[in-house]
C-alpha cells in the first residue's frame, strides 16, 4: 500500500487531480487560447441581497446571499470582497481586479469539480488561491482532498493542504472519476 503513493503514475495523478479541480475558477489558464480568451471575456456577473461601494476607495462588497458567475463557473457565499488595483491605469474594471475574499459558505462549483471552505481569498497577481476554514475540501466526481488549509498555487501547477495538528489531511481517490480524460 505504501508504494501506491510514491510510484510516479500516482504522483502526477495527485497533481493532475488537485489541478483540474480548479480548472476556470476566477481566470485560471485553459490551454486552448480560443478558450481562455473566451473565459476572459465572459463578462463577472454578482448578485446578491446587498452592495457596498464607496467611491476613493478601491473595494466592492456583496453582502447576502452572493452568487457570481463567470462562463460555467460559480461562486456562491455570504459575501465577497472585490478589490481593485489602486493605479486604475487598466479602465476595464474586470481586469483591474487584485484580489477577490469570499466569506461564509463559500462553494464553488465547475461542472464536476466542487471546492467548499469557510474563506476563499484569491489573488490574481500571483495567481494563489487559499481555501481555509474548518474543514476546505475538494472534489471532482467522488474522489476528493480535505484539511484545514488548501493553497492551489495556479501558476506553478501546485497544491499545497495542510492540517492544523488535531486533524490530518484526508484524501480520497477513485479511479471510476478518470479526470484526466474528463478535462
Amino acid at each position: 500500500m505504501k508504494n501506491l503513493f510514491f510510484n510516479k503514475s500516482t504522483r502526477l495523478f495527485f497533481v493532475l487531480f488537485f489541478i483540474f479541480c480548479f480548472i476556470g475558477l476566477w481566470q485560471i489558464k485553459i490551454a486552448h487560447s480560443q478558450t481562455q480568451k473566451t473565459f476572459k471575456e465572459a463578462p463577472l456577473h454578482v448578485e446578491s441581497d446587498k452592495m457596498i461601494a464607496q467611491k476613493n476607495t478601491s473595494m466592492i462588497e456583496f453582502i447576502g446571499n452572493v452568487k457570481v458567475t463567470k462562463a460555467d463557473s460559480i461562486v456562491f457565499a455570504d459575501s465577497i470582497q472585490i478589490y481593485f488595483m489602486d493605479d486604475n491605469k487598466n479602465k476595464d474594471a474586470q481586469n483591474n481586479i487584485k484580489k477577490i475574499v469570499s466569506t461564509g459558505n463559500v462553494k464553488y462549483i465547475a461542472g464536476e469539480r466542487k471546492a467548499f471552505a469557510d474563506k476563499a481569498v484569491y489573488t490574481t497577481q500571483d495567481g494563489i488561491l487559499v481555501l481555509t476554514g474548518k474543514a476546505p475540501k475538494l472534489i471532482t466526481g467522488s474522489s476528493f482532498v480535505t484539511g484545514t488549509k488548501i493553497t492551489l498555487f495556479r501558476n506553478q501547477d501546485k497544491v499545497l493542504v495542510e492540517s492544523d495538528g488535531t486533524k490530518r489531511v484526508e484524501a480520497l481517490f477513485n479511479p471510476e472519476d478518470n479526470i484526466t480524460e474528463k478535462q
